[in-house]
């Protein structure tokens, strides 16, 4: 019997490594998706994505069941993220002009595992840029709705997850979710075909 996150996460709280390996191979490619994502950049999520699981590691004896293990996992990529992001902001600026995805092969491996495009060259010239587009809409919008938007178009995750990770009203994550989808929409619609 499939056994729930919350139970898994207790279990590995009272020293079962076997569940903590299981919760590692459940959430390793969604919690690395999101934190790509964010940062833009495979080396950062790679760094985050493990700084996130060592974290739960560490909190294991803390952990109790009056949230879902989802919602508690990514709020701890999500301010390992922002973190980050604080810090690049002092570092260096990305060039909006600048593609997203460095050329090289492991972020084209990254992009491809995100992404999955086609198989067909002409198919796949035409997603790559297509999300090259979107990646550039996605970092002009604020860090608040760019978060809100990829929990729920990329993550599936629901409005009162996403209000819980983002430790705001429900209002707010569904306010945001749509002036983010508004300015994306906005900076995309010439591209889209009427």
């Amino acid at each position: 019997m499939l056994r729930t996150d919350e139970e898994l996460m207790l279990s590995c709280r009272d020293g079962d490594e076997g569940a903590f390996e299981t919760l590692y191979r459940r959430y390793e490619k969604p919690v690395f998706s999101f934190i790509y994502r964010m940062v833009l950049s495979a080396a950062d999520a790679e760094d985050l994505c493990q700084e996130t699981f060592l974290k739960v590691i560490r909190a294991k004896k803390r952990y109790r069941k009056t949230a879902k293990f989802k919602t508690w996992l990514f709020q701890i990529a999500l301010n390992l993220c922002r973190d980050r992001i604080r810090r690049m902001k002092f570092r260096s600026h990305l060039s909006l002009n600048s593609p997203v995805f460095s050329q090289d092969c492991e972020d084209n491996q990254i992009q491809q595992s995100v992404c999955d495009p086609s198989s067909d060259p002409a198919k796949r010239a035409q997603t790559d840029e297509i999300q090259t587009l979107v990646q550039q809409a996605f970092t002009k919008l604020p860090q608040q709705q760019r978060t809100v938007v990829i929990l729920r178009q990329y993550h599936a995750l629901k409005f009162s997850e996403i209000a819980e990770i983002m430790n705001c009203p429900l209002g707010t994550a569904k306010s945001l979710n749509h002036r983010g989808r508004e300015k994306l929409m906005k900076s995309l619609a010439k591209y889209v075909e009427r």
